[in-house]
């Protein structure tokens, strides 16, 4: 079985940050996916926290074992998945 067309351009990033773990995000394009990001980090993340830049197609087991991986949404749908607000 195939992926639905409209999956195959998703792509996971994240976004790291001064404070706190970060931001992670599956969207369609870097723009969009920083955009979330940083309305995303000026909610939940420390007052003063600045997004550092993009990984894109981030590994998600690279990321935090004992705080961020037990905390994530869904990586394969659009929308942040760290903090978990896509579902």
């Amino acid at each position: 079985m195939t992926d639905p067309t409209c999956h195959r351009s998703l792509r996971r990033f994240w976004f790291p940050a001064t404070a706190g773990f970060g931001v992670g995000v599956t969207a369609d394009s870097e723009a969009d996916a920083r955009r979330l990001a940083e309305e995303t980090a000026a909610r939940h993340l420390p007052p003063g926290a600045q997004l550092l830049g993009a990984v894109p197609d981030i590994d998600v087991r690279t990321l935090d074992p004992e705080h961020v991986l037990p905390n994530i949404g869904p990586v394969v749908v659009c929308g942040v998945w760290y903090p978990r607000l896509n579902i």
